[in-house]
């Protein structure tokens, strides 16, 4: 399996200023790998060896992913009621009660997301065993 190279060789780092990982990625012909970022210019004689997406994991603003979270860990509280989910807002009033709990697993599930899409080009991040 090859490596590709990070800003950082931390999985920690990497999750904690990587805050969605969805989208599109360049891996370069020297094992770079690259967020492309709204409006960024992609080097002068595209260097990329490979292009992928990563889909399904933007969910960081779904209430479905906030309500299954809630069901999890909050089970005593009443979600649709709770936090008026018939009116905008649901976020701000979740996060008036539990704060941001929730932003772990969905840095989580988006950091696998990515992982599984580079095994299956046959790469590796630098941390992965």
């Amino acid at each position: 399996m090859n490596r590709v190279e990070c800003w950082t060789n931390n999985r920690k780092d990497f999750q904690r200023y990587c805050l969605d990982l969805s989208g599109e990625w360049i891996i370069t012909r020297n094992n770079q790998l690259i967020k492309v970022e709204k409006d960024m210019e992609i080097p002068e004689g595209d260097t990329r060896k490979e292009s992928f997406i990563v889909a399904g994991c933007n969910i960081i603003n779904t209430t479905e992913l906030l309500r299954s979270f809630c069901a999890e860990h909050h089970p005593e509280i009443d979600f649709d009621t709770e936090f008026e989910t018939n009116k905008p807002g649901v976020f701000a009033r979740y996060e008036e009660k539990f704060s941001d709990d929730y932003e772990e697993v969905v840095r989580e599930q988006q950091y696998e997301a990515l992982k599984k899409e580079l095994s299956t080009r046959g790469y590796g991040l630098p941390w992965e065993n």
